[in-house]
């Protein structure tokens, strides 16, 4: 059994940055011909092939974990309510190893093998990942649909750059990070400083690789030269699942000069059914870890 530390959890949290569904009828995706197209036509086909659900169940999550270090293997599942709540719960060996609860306002979670559990806005999750972090941001990618983080529809098209590179359409774009919204826990002040330090004048490049023939993302890439950080999401084995597609296998890499976490994920059991809702119910003797 590995220690559920915090380096786990926060690669837990990135599977659901990276979530799709089962894999019931394969696809032979063969990219089409990119052919030249503007930046605000390829946004909206993007728009409009994202992936649309109310409810989504992914009963069955297998997790390989590599951190350079130790590797291991986990399992998952997963229960989304559209714009509500996501809510996570992982096992090994059919032992419960912690359970996520996210909602637009909240971040609620129980470490089952430390005993301990913590209550927050997302500003604890965003300072332990490194990234600015917010419900509407995981909502986005469980859609497959990135795109959608814009502030305006329109108004920003002009933050992105597109090109045609092996095959694929690319959009491109460098945002400054939002230092203000990552507040790292309060009872913890050598964290808060560096935190400070890693996030200034920090400007990530982003490219969004996607297919030409169903307009679904392929491949996210973020580069963070500054703090020297970089995060690549890849998707495929893409599977046909009530009329739409979804990515059925996931790669994550996470590099930093801390870190260097890798993680293949496989999906299975998947619903649009609306299912029963798991309870926060933290058990007595467990200890609180943030105020």
């Amino acid at each position: 059994m590995f220690g559920f530390n915090k380096s786990v959890f926060g690669i837990a949290c990135i599977v659901i940055l990276a979530l799709s569904s089962c894999r019931t009828t394969r696809i032979v995706t063969t990219t089409a011909e990119a052919r030249p197209i503007t930046t605000g036509k390829l946004i909206r086909n993007i728009e409009s092939n994202a992936f649309k659900y109310k409810y989504l169940a992914i009963k069955r999550i297998s997790c390989q974990f590599d951190n350079g270090k130790t590797k291991t293997s986990f399992k998952a599942s997963i229960l989304a309510e559209k714009d509500k709540r996501i809510t996570v719960m992982l096992t090994k060996l059919n032992i419960p190893l912690g359970r996520l609860w996210l909602t637009p306002d909240s971040v609620k979670f129980i470490n089952y093998i430390e005993k301990t559990y913590f209550i927050d806005n997302y500003n604890y999750l965003s300072s332990l990942l490194g990234i600015d972090l917010d419900f509407q941001t995981i909502d986005a990618i469980i859609s497959n649909n990135v795109i959608s983080l814009r502030s305006e529809k329109g108004k920003d098209n002009k933050d992105y750059e597109t090109r045609i590179d092996t095959g694929m359409y690319i959009l491109e774009s460098v945002k400054k990070l939002q230092a203000e919204k990552i507040d790292p826990p309060r009872n913890n002040g050598k964290s808060r400083r560096k935190s400070k330090k890693l996030l200034e004048s920090a400007l990530v490049h982003q490219s969004l690789y996607v297919d030409a023939g169903t307009f679904k993302l392929r491949k996210i890439l973020m580069q963070d030269s500054v703090n020297s950080r970089n995060l690549n999401i890849e998707f495929s084995d893409f599977t046909a699942i009530e009329k739409q597609i979804y990515p059925g296998d996931i790669f994550i890499h996470f590099l930093s000069p801390e870190n260097n976490l890798q993680m293949k994920i496989k999906l299975a059991g998947f619903s649009t059914k609306e299912e029963n809702e798991v309870r926060f119910k933290v058990p007595e003797q467990f200890t609180r870890i943030n105020n």
